[in-house]
């Protein structure tokens, strides 16, 4: 009985060790920065951000021409008039400075939202990628951050998973 227990306990060990586990590895710069979503994002982002210097320079072309022809007038007047003159048009400019700054911080949000949200994504795909694919780990890894020292060619699934990553966003899109 004992030598049926110990031969079990070996057949087991040595089945356990021959089992190996499907690793690979992705560079998560490259897996990132080169998904398409996010790319979108960028683009969706770069030509609001042109209107919004567009409309934020016509804003201030506009003051400017308001105030050289307040200062044309004021070259008349004397200094306290000239005060009161001038403090409606500073009150005007300190509105549009805190109109541009609060556009400027909502865009920098809701940018910042929509990128994390495609990380996100990305890091969604690849654990669903592994599971579909029986990977016990994906390992990520980049130039700044080498949680994967050295890896075989053959297992880095960057190129493999952003091709399939783009391809999912391409059918959801």
């Amino acid at each position: 009985m004992k030598k049926t227990i110990l031969g079990l306990m070996v057949l087991v060990a040595f089945a356990s060790c021959t089992q190996t586990e499907k690793t690979g590895f992705v560079n998560n710069s490259e897996l990132i920065n080169d998904y398409q979503g996010k790319l979108d994002i960028e683009e969706k982002y770069k030509l609001i951000d042109e209107v919004s210097k567009k409309k934020s320079d016509s804003l201030g072309r506009a003051y400017q021409q308001e105030v050289a022809v307040l200062q044309q007038k004021m070259s008349s007047m004397s200094e306290q008039q000239q005060q009161v003159a001038a403090q409606p048009f500073q009150q005007k400019w300190q509105v549009i400075d805190q109109q541009i700054k609060a556009e400027q911080q909502k865009f920098q949000a809701d940018f910042q939202t929509e990128i994390d949200s495609s990380i996100t994504e990305v890091v969604d795909f690849v654990k669903g990628y592994a599971e579909s694919n029986g990977y016990t780990y994906i390992f990520g890894t980049s130039d700044v951050s080498r949680s994967v020292m050295y890896g075989k060619e053959a297992n880095d699934l960057t190129d493999e998973v952003l091709e399939a990553l783009n391809t999912s966003y391409k059918e959801k899109k």
